[in-house]
C-alpha cells in the first residue's frame, strides 16, 4: 500500500507552464542586460513616436522625452536591432538639432556602422534625412572603400554614397584608393584618374598596375553590381591595353551584365564590345539576350546594345540573338522613351535623333578602333542591320499606324519605317494614307501636331538639301521608296481636301509645293484659290509660306 501510494504521488502530473512569446523573451532577456530599462522605455516611446496618424506637436514632444532618454548613449545602443529601429526613427522625425546630436554622437564610427546589418540603416536615414552629414560620412568612408564594398552590407552603404549623394569630388576621394597609393593622397582638386595623368603621365603604369590588382578579387567573386566598381572596371579597360586589358574583358563576360544599369557600366561594355574579339563579342552578347527587354527599357543599359549592333561584324548572329527578339517586344519598345532607340538605331544609324549624346560619343570615339578590329564595312553592316529589324517594324507599323501616328514617340517609329525600312511597307502607307483622304479637322492627320511631321516626312525624304553636320551619321532614306508625294496629293484631290489643307495651315502642303514631284501640280491646282488663301485672318506662318510658293515664279 505505501509503495502505491509514492508511486501514484510520483505520477502526479506537474502544472502545464505556458511557453513565453517572442515579446516575453525580449523583455526577459532586457532585464537581463544592463541596458534593460533603458531599452523598456525607449520602446514604449518609440510605439508612440512611430504612429503616422500622430499629431506634430505629441511627435514633438515623444521625441524631446525620446532624446532625453537615449542622448549620450546612442552609440553603444545603436548596433541592436531593436533599438537600430529606434535611432532611425528618430532620425526620420526628429528636429535638424536632434538629427545632429544624432550624427555628432555616431561620429568616427561610420565604417563599423556600415559593417553593422542594423548600423548600416542609421547610417542611410542620416544620410537621406541629414544633409549636414553626408560629407562628414563621405570623408568617414573614403580611404576603406576596397574593404567595404566587399561586405554585403557597407557596399549599400557606399553605393548609396557615391551614386546618390557625393560631388564629383567625393566620388574621386571614394574611388582613389583603387587607383594606388599616390592617387589616394592627391589634394581635392583632383576630380577623376585623368586629371592625375595629366599631371604626371608617367603615373599610367602605376595607375593600371594598381586597378588590375584591385579589379580582381572584385572579379572573381562577382563584385561588380556598384557604381564605384563600375568606375574602376571603366578606367581599366579605357587606361590599360595588351594583356590587362585582354584579362579585364575575358572576366567580364558573363558580369557586364550586372553592370549596365549606371552610366559609367554601360561606358566599360560598351569598351569591351569595341576592344574584345570577335568571340568577346558573342560571348558578352549571348550573356544578354536574357535581359534584352529590360537593357532595352533602360536609361543606360539601352545604349549598350546600340553598341553591340555598332560593332559585331556577324550580323546574322546580331539579327538572331538580339533584333528577332527585340523585333517581337516593338508594341512595348516602341512608345518608350529609350526602348524604340535600339530598334530605330538599326533603321536610322547613328541619328542624334534616336542615339543619346554619351552613347554617340563613345561609338565615335571607337571609329578608329573599330576600323582596326572590324572586317565589315560599316556602310554594308547598317545595310543589314536595317533588313533585319524592317520586316517586323514594317508588320507593327500596318497594324498600328491609324493611332500611332498621333503618339509623339511610335509617330517616329512609323515616320522611320516609311522612310528607311528595306522591305514592303505598302500596308503601312495605305493605313497613314488612308487617313489623309478624311475631311480636314484640328485632328486630321496633315494638321495634327504630332501626326502631320510623319506624313511631311515621307513627302520630303530623298528630297531634302544638303544633310547637317549632325546628321552625317544617319542612313540615307531607302531608294525604293513608294511616291509618297505624288500618293498624298491624290489622295487629297480625291477626296477635294487640298484647298481646306491650304486654309488650314497644313505643313504637309508646303512640302507638296517644295518637291520636284509634285510642286508643279500643287501649284497649278492651289493658284486659281490664291486670293482665298490671302483672305485668311491671322495668318500661320505656313498658310504664309504657301502664299509665298505660289506667287513664286516657276
Amino acid at each position: 500500500a505505501k509503495s502505491n501510494s509514492s508511486s501514484s504521488a510520483g505520477d502526479k502530473k506537474k502544472p502545464y507552464a505556458r511557453p513565453e512569446n517572442k515579446q516575453q523573451q525580449l523583455k526577459r532577456t532586457d532585464k537581463a542586460d544592463k541596458q534593460g530599462d533603458l531599452k523598456l522605455e525607449a520602446r514604449k516611446l518609440w510605439e508612440q513616436l512611430r504612429r503616422g496618424d500622430l499629431e506634430a506637436a505629441e511627435r514633438r514632444t515623444h521625441m524631446e522625452a525620446m532624446m532625453k532618454l537615449i542622448g549620450g548613449r546612442i552609440k553603444e545602443i545603436t548596433l541592436k536591432h531593436d533599438m537600430s529601429r529606434i535611432v532611425q526613427t528618430c532620425v526620420k522625425y526628429g528636429t535638424a538639432a536632434q538629427r545632429s546630436v544624432i550624427a555628432g554622437e555616431l561620429a568616427g564610427a561610420e565604417v563599423d556602422l556600415a559593417r553593422s546589418m542594423y548600423g548600416r540603416h542609421i547610417l542611410l536615414r542620416l544620410l537621406k534625412h541629414c544633409p549636414a552629414t553626408r560629407a562628414p560620412i563621405i570623408a568617414a568612408l573614403a580611404g576603406h572603400v576596397r574593404r567595404l564594398v566587399r561586405h554585403k552590407d557597407a557596399a549599400a552603404v557606399v553605393d548609396e554614397c557615391y551614386s546618390v549623394y557625393a560631388n564629383a569630388a567625393q566620388r574621386w576621394a571614394l574611388a582613389a584608393e583603387f587607383y594606388g597609393g599616390e592617387c589616394a593622397v592627391m589634394g581635392g582638386h583632383v576630380t577623376g584618374v585623368d586629371a592625375v595623368l595629366a599631371q604626371a603621365p608617367q603615373r599610367r603604369a602605376g595607375v593600371v598596375a594598381a586597378l588590375a590588382a584591385a579589379a580582381k578579387p572584385l572579379l572573381e567573386k562577382g563584385t561588380v553590381q556598384h557604381g564605384v566598381v563600375h568606375r574602376v572596371l571603366l578606367d581599366l579597360v579605357r587606361l590599360a591595353d595588351g594583356e590587362d586589358r585582354r584579362a579585364a574583358i575575358g572576366a567580364l563576360h558573363a558580369l557586364a551584365v550586372e553592370m549596365v544599369h549606371t552610366r559609367d557600366g554601360a561606358h566599360c561594355a560598351m569598351l569591351c564590345l569595341l576592344h574584345g574579339s570577335a568571340k568577346d563579342r558573342k560571348a558578352l552578347v549571348r550573356s544578354f539576350r536574357p535581359f534584352v527587354r529590360k537593357m532595352a527599357l533602360d536609361e543606360h543599359a539601352h545604349a549598350v546594345l546600340i553598341g553591340a549592333l555598332d560593332c559585331v561584324d556577324d550580323t546574322v548572329f546580331s539579327a538572331k540573338t538580339l533584333l528577332a527578339d527585340l523585333g517581337a517586344m516593338a508594341a512595348d519598345l516602341l512608345p518608350d522613351a529609350y526602348g524604340r532607340r535600339v530598334l530605330l538605331y538599326a533603321l536610322a544609324g547613328r541619328s542624334p535623333h534616336y542615339v543619346g549624346a554619351d552613347a554617340l560619343a563613345v561609338l565615335r570615339a571607337g571609329d578608329a578602333v573599330r576600323a582596326a578590329t572590324s572586317k565589315k564595312d560599316p556602310a554594308a553592316r547598317r545595310r543589314e542591320l536595317a533588313a533585319a529589324a524592317g520586316p517586323p517594324l514594317a508588320a507593327w507599323a500596318a497594324d498600328h499606324a491609324a493611332d500611332a501616328v498621333f503618339a509623339p514617340l511610335p509617330s517616329q517609329a512609323v515616320a522611320e519605317v516609311l522612310v528607311r525600312a528595306p522591305c514592303a511597307k505598302a500596308d503601312a502607307w495605305a493605313g497613314v494614307l488612308a487617313l489623309v483622304s478624311r475631311e480636314i479637322g484640328p485632328d486630321h492627320v496633315l494638321v495634327h501636331p504630332v501626326a502631320n511631321r510623319v506624313v511631311t516626312t515621307a513627302i520630303l525624304a530623298g528630297h531634302a538639301p544638303t544633310v547637317r553636320a549632325a546628321q552625317a551619321d544617319a542612313a540615307p532614306p531607302h531608294a525604293g521608296n513608294p511616291p509618297y508625294a505624288a500618293d498624298v496629293l491624290a489622295a487629297l484631290v480625291a477626296a477635294d481636301q487640298l484647298l481646306p489643307a491650304a486654309l488650314a495651315g497644313a505643313f504637309p502642303v508646303r512640302a507638296l509645293l517644295e518637291v520636284p514631284p509634285t510642286a508643279a501640280r500643287a501649284r497649278q491646282l492651289l493658284r486659281p484659290h490664291l486670293s482665298a488663301l490671302e483672305a485668311v485672318a491671322e495668318p500661320s506662318a505656313t498658310v504664309s509660306a504657301i502664299i509665298s510658293l505660289l506667287k513664286k515664279e516657276e
